[in-house]
């Protein structure tokens, strides 16, 4: 009886949303050609899960009439029949059933996602591969069912690396954000690699926003490898009472990407804790501060930034260190990370979570200052939060002053603003710049550093546009229409 009463609740909630949403299910029910799992092969992104020079991964979708799958990679010459050159890989292949899925805190799932057939997730990992080389691959449905070849370019062992970066998408994910990433790789076609710093949707397992995801990324993940983070909203509650249930990983999230997998911590955060080692310039660490476990992976990401030789150390993930989003903290996130994002003078932290746009740096720690390898002149570690989807928050009272104890400074605000950012290392210079989905540059600023570790930063904040606020950008109404 009490199931039978919550499951009308949700109903007429799913009504009442459907109504009053731009962006929803047609109205005959049916499920919107681009979401259909077929024989075709949909879905595909690439992604790292071994050394980024020698090899790349794979992932695509069809339904489940295709028990087996392939792939097929070559270089991709100039020559008009480059595929004859051709290796086949045959895929792993994974059911998944979402009809199955039960999720109390995504009130919308439990109808949204009935009447979904199963379907087949398929991935393989291409191996052997040369550095600094493009190929073509494509990959399998049914019999001579083949999706186009896609080009991707395998890491050089050094030489320059531009990489774009991506906060929340979340919410009005093909009416909204699909120009924020559409715009990004215009402005950067050249990027090695997108890092999608959580809440990709905002319903974890609800396959209808993944369905939004892949459409407006359109060709760009079969092309550009994703670093994608674990958001809180890639996280759901199983079962009718959220009492009664620990919020689980997205049953959509290690059947769609192939991730590296890191030894020494539990299964839990497994292909959402990892690091990609790209070239000799560029190191990438992915935390996973839903997942739990924080001091153990604080612990990790210890050692491996000790280990870590590359030039550039970056770390993701998605609760900010210091929160912008008003009557937002994350102080046991803070007090686990921050010490050894510090001790380390990793140069940039990229998060999400606050749907606001800022950016400064902590000042130098004396244990920074005693580390052989990085002396540091005033630089510290630079962070940034940013939002790339259209559900915006309004900036916390008192901005950053609220963590001064901590020597951060704000150096540029936004709000009610959808943002993309581009980062370029070339030798001992990051360069950063922040662009609107409109292309307009809000902000910029560039990091040299020398070979002993040594940092000086070059501000370019004058050379944007005035600071977007609720005050002087056009009206806000809120989340209504955007919630799918």
């Amino acid at each position: 009886m009490r199931f039978a009463v919550t499951l009308a609740l949700l109903l007429l909630v799913v009504s009442l949303s459907a109504a009053r949403s731009h962006e929803t299910v047609n109205q005959s029910g049916s499920l919107p050609p681009w979401q259909q799992a077929s024989p075709w092969p949909d879905r595909i992104v690439v992604t790292f899960a071994g050394d980024p020079a020698r090899s790349i991964a794979a992932n695509w979708r069809t339904d489940a009439s295709v028990p087996i799958a392939f792939a097929e990679i070559a270089r991709a010459t100039p020559d008009a029949r480059f595929d004859l050159s051709a290796r086949r890989e045959t895929a792993r292949t994974e059911p998944v059933d979402l009809a199955t899925v039960r999720a109390a805190s995504e009130l919308l799932d439990i109808v949204a996602n009935r009447g979904l057939k199963p379907v087949h997730y398929h991935s393989v990992l291409f191996t052997g591969l040369e550095p600094d080389t493009l190929y073509a691959y494509r990959v399998s449905g049914g019999d001579g069912k083949w999706s186009e070849w896609f080009q991707v370019r395998t890491a050089p062992l050094s030489g320059p690396v531009t990489f774009l970066y991506l906060g929340d998408a979340q919410n009005g994910i093909l009416s909204h954000w699909a120009r924020t990433i559409r715009a990004a790789y215009a402005a950067a076609p050249d990027a090695r690699f997108i890092i999608h710093a959580g809440d990709l949707v905002d319903q974890a397992s609800r396959d209808y926003e993944w369905a939004q995801w892949f459409k407006a990324v359109g060709f760009i993940h079969g092309m550009v490898p994703a670093v994608p983070v674990a958001g809180n909203h890639e996280y759901f509650r199983p079962g009718v009472d959220p009492a009664d249930s620990q919020r689980l990983l997205s049953i959509l999230w290690r059947p769609q990407f192939t991730l590296p997998v890191t030894e020494g911590l539990p299964d839990i955060l497994r292909e959402t804790v990892y690091r990609v080692r790209y070239s000799n310039e560029v190191e990438i660490f992915v935390l996973d501060t839903q997942g739990g476990e924080i001091a153990l992976q604080a612990s990790w990401l210890d050692g491996a930034l000790a280990r870590s030789t590359a030039r550039w150390r970056v770390a993701t993930f998605h609760h900010p260190i210091f929160s912008s989003g008003r009557d937002r903290d994350n102080k046991e996130r803070r007090d686990a990370l921050l010490p050894i994002l510090q001790k380390h003078d990793v140069d940039l932290v990229l998060q999400g979570h606050d749907h606001t746009y800022a950016r400064g740096a902590a000042t130098q720690t004396p244990e920074r200052i005693a580390a052989p390898r990085r002396g540091g002149q005033g630089v510290g570690v630079m962070f940034v939060n940013s939002v790339s989807g259209a559900k915006q928050y309004e900036w916390s009272e008192g901005r950053w002053a609220n963590y001064a104890e901590h020597g951060v400074t704000l150096d540029r605000a936004g709000e009610n603003t959808q943002f993309f950012q581009t980062i370029r290392i070339e030798g001992g210079t990051l360069t950063y710049r922040a662009l609107t989905a409109g292309g307009a540059l809000y902000d910029t600023f560039t990091i040299e550093k020398s070979q002993d570790g040594r940092k000086r930063l070059i501000d370019g904040r004058a050379s944007t546009i005035d600071e977007r606020t609720f005050t002087n950008t056009a009206p806000y109404p809120g989340t209504t229409g955007l919630n799918d």
